[in-house]
């Protein structure tokens, strides 16, 4: 008996894994006529250029950006080094194959910078990988009975009628309703941001650029009809040598808002969406405006977005089958599908307070603030996901130290917040994302900072459901003793745990016939009721 299906099309986490590894490469400084006396502040910017899946491994190529600000010996001038680096790790992951589909995303837990000599150095680096293989499977769940399939070779006459023609409409099927969750898109995308930037008037004209920090901060993605809309601000700071000689450097800080739409077929506006954005690259230069001066800054960042887009869909599927005078048999398989537990945001405040250190000197002026969080565990507790690791709070500032007057202090903190996911459990599968959305510093007093950090964490849930499922309906030849035996008509007293179904499966008849003999408006009954139930077919 051919049966009417619905597929549903999901993407089921097969590994998660966090891998720990190292880069190193030795570098030579830019300019030949520098030697690092001082380092300042360093930061590096990984990102994930491709990623090749293979039995039980896979392959990860990503570039390091890395910026370094230091004092040289030779001068009191502060200066600026910016180089990436090109990597590839192997990573063994037993269990997948090379039809699965793995993200990687990268962080940086330390680096290091070791002199060589006055003009080579060897940076190192510590990378975390967050490894995510996904596999696609496809569900198909019996919904119907194709009424329009091939004649069926019933085994008895009662289940022909009509000039021997067979008849499946009289067919009864019981059904229940899943709630699933089907993958719509599952893609990588772009999208550019490019603006200008004019110098203050108060400033200088930008000689060189030594140090900039380009970071995403207040960004809101939703899907439409179609496309995906992007908002969200680009905070910039640079430090830069003034054009002019013997005037010292200069810091620049502001905000650019962007806003933008990508197309994307698969997106509705009731989308169940997890999206991630980060930057991928950015270029910051001088230009020359209209007064021909260096007074602009041009500022041009590709922001990457991974995009998986799902859909809700509420489902009728067959749970039983039957037909007075005729012995159907379902066929059933244990099936696995998802359904969405809770897709949820949540947003908390953390406040560090950094003693200066004062062999540099007094703190003077507070130039640039940062934090950044790195997560090392994620726990299932209580009915959330409780994520736990550090945040790293940084400030650039001006000290009272007149020949070496920028500065830069960090200190690293506990972190720890829980994000509500009522009814998850150990076994269900999660995706999450943090970032921090707003940083502010102030001076308490000359030697001690307050740093306020707003971090951002972003949770969907997928609940696991195990169910069994009809596969197929068999003919099986009828219990014809049985058949012949059941009384044409009794009246019967409901019990516990007794349904309509249950009742006109076991005296061959039908739920209809039930209800009309007795004058039900429903197929609710409860225990005590009485019913007169008269058999539908006979041998």
């Amino acid at each position: 008996m051919r049966l009417e299906k619905k597929n549903i099309h999901m993407n089921k986490i097969v590994k998660r894994e966090t891998v720990i590894f190292f880069v190193s490469r030795e570098e030579r400084i830019m300019d030949a006529d520098n030697e690092i006396e001082n380092i300042i502040n360093q930061k590096e910017i990984v990102t994930t250029d491709g990623v090749v899946t293979r039995e039980n491994q896979i392959t990860v190529n990503g570039t390091i950006n890395y910026n370094i600000l230091y004092y040289p010996k030779n001068s009191e001038m502060v200066c600026g080094e910016e180089k990436e680096i090109n990597f590839e790790e192997n990573i063994k992951l037993m269990g997948i194959n090379s039809e699965d589909n793995a993200n990687v995303a990268m962080e940086v837990l330390s680096s290091s910078i070791k002199p060589v000599d006055g003009k080579n150095y060897i940076y190192k680096i510590q990378l975390k990988a967050y490894i995510i293989v996904e596999k696609i499977e496809d569900l198909d769940i019996a919904t119907a009975i194709d009424t329009d399939s091939q004649e069926e070779n019933y085994e008895n006459n009662f289940a022909k009628e009509n000039s021997g023609k067979n008849n499946v409409e009289n067919i009864m099927t019981k059904k229940r309703n899943i709630d699933s969750l089907a993958i719509m898109a599952d893609k990588t995308d772009t999208f550019r941001v490019s603006e200008q930037i004019a110098v203050p008037h108060g400033k200088p004209p930008i000689g060189t650029i030594v140090w900039s920090d380009i970071r995403i901060k207040n960004e809101n993605i939703k899907t439409m009809e179609g496309s995906i809309i992007i908002n969200g601000q680009l905070s910039v700071f640079i430090i830069y040598i003034p054009e002019m000689e013997n005037m010292p450097e200069q810091w620049l800080e502001q905000t650019i808002d962007f806003n933008g739409q990508l197309e994307m077929s698969e997106a509705t506006e009731d989308a169940v969406s997890y999206i991630e954005l980060w930057l991928n690259n950015v270029n910051v230069q001088p230009e020359i405006n209209q007064d021909n001066e260096m007074r602009n800054l041009s500022v041009s960042a590709l922001l990457k977005l991974n995009v998986k887009l799902y859909k809700e869909t509420s489902i009728n599927v067959i749970e039983d089958v039957y037909k007075p005078g005729a012995n159907l048999v379902p066929i059933m398989e244990p099936k696995t599908y998802q359904k969405l537990l809770v897709k949820n945001a949540s947003r908390t405040k953390e406040v560090v307070k950094m003693k200066i250190d004062k062999t540099k000197g007094q703190l003077l002026q507070i130039c640039n603030s940062q934090a950044e969080i790195k997560i090392e565990n994620i726990l299932v507790r209580d009915n959330s996901l409780k994520a736990i690791g550090k945040i790293k709070t940084c400030i650039i500032y001006i000290s009272s130290d007149d020949r070496h007057p920028i500065c830069c202090q960090c200190r690293e903190s506990n972190f720890e917040h829980g994000i509500d996911a009522e009814g998850i459990e150990v076994n269900d599968e999660y995706f999450l994302n943090w970032k921090v959305e707003q940083v502010n510093a102030n001076m308490l007093n000359a030697d001690e900072v307050e740093i306020k950090a707003v971090i951002a964490l972003e949770a969907i849930v997928f609940k696991k459901v195990e169910q069994n499922f009809v596969t197929e309906i068999n003919q099986e030849p009828v219990d014809m003793e049985a058949l012949n035996s059941a009384p044409v008509l009794k009246g019967y007293i409901v019990q516990k745990g007794d349904t309509l179904w249950k009742l006109a499966k076991e005296n061959y008849t039908t739920i209809e016939k039930i209800m009309t003999v007795n004058n039900l408006e429903n197929e609710t009954i409860k225990k005590g009721d009485r019913l007169l139930i008269i058999k539908s077919c006979q041998a």
